[in-house]
């Protein structure tokens, strides 16, 4: 959603809103984002896989298979290249965002 934001020139507003309404849950999300991205290949699988045990149960899978295809992106990117320890420590959660929206899949 963030990425989405960003490409389409509306961050700053999505910011304003989850600043207003969720703004803890937000703030944890970046402090996240830049440890993620070389991890993402590994929730790759993970996804896929809770995907088709949803929809064994006959639930909905799709919500699962889009952080699949997100996960997948990212882990394809030259961030999602990087290593834990070779990353750069000092990239915040809005630069990972900033960056991954200028990459085109």
């Amino acid at each position: 959603m963030l990425i989405a934001a960003e490409r389409l020139g509306i961050a700053g507003l999505l910011e304003q809103q989850l600043q207003q309404s969720q703004a803890d849950r937000y703030s944890w999300a970046l402090s996240q984002f830049p440890e993620l991205t070389p991890k993402a290949y590994r929730w790759v699988p993970e996804m896929i896989e809770i995907s088709k045990t949803l929809g064994s149960a006959g639930v909905t899978p799709i919500m699962f298979q889009g952080a699949a295809d997100v996960y997948r992106f990212v882990a394809d990117t030259p961030l999602g290249k990087e290593t834990p320890e070779n990353r750069d420590k000092t990239r915040q959660g809005r630069d990972v965002v900033r960056l991954l929206a200028h990459i085109r899949s």
